[in-house]
């Protein structure tokens, strides 16, 4: 059972990083730090970042779950 957590965890660091690699840039780059891009909003870009901003949230709560169903895991000696 360890086994199949730790190979899942594994598979899903890697769909975690891809997704995080094909987001589209959101950042204006260095301009927004001196107040050229302030127009948007306060602390970026307001949009929520469509369906790909949803299925990384969902991967990366997926991993923090698996990540600590590990713990308990091995912290009860079940390896």
């Amino acid at each position: 059972m360890f086994i199949l957590f730790t190979v899942l965890l594994f598979f899903v660091a890697v769909a975690l990083i891809i997704l995080v690699l094909i987001q589209p840039d959101r950042s204006q780059g260095l301009a927004s730090s001196f107040g050229q891009g302030a127009s948007s909003s306060l602390f970026g870009v307001s949009s929520d970042g469509g369906p790909l901003a949803k299925i990384t949230a969902w991967v990366a709560a997926f991993f923090i779950i698996i990540s600590v169903v590990l713990y308990i895991l091995s912290a009860k000696g079940w390896m």
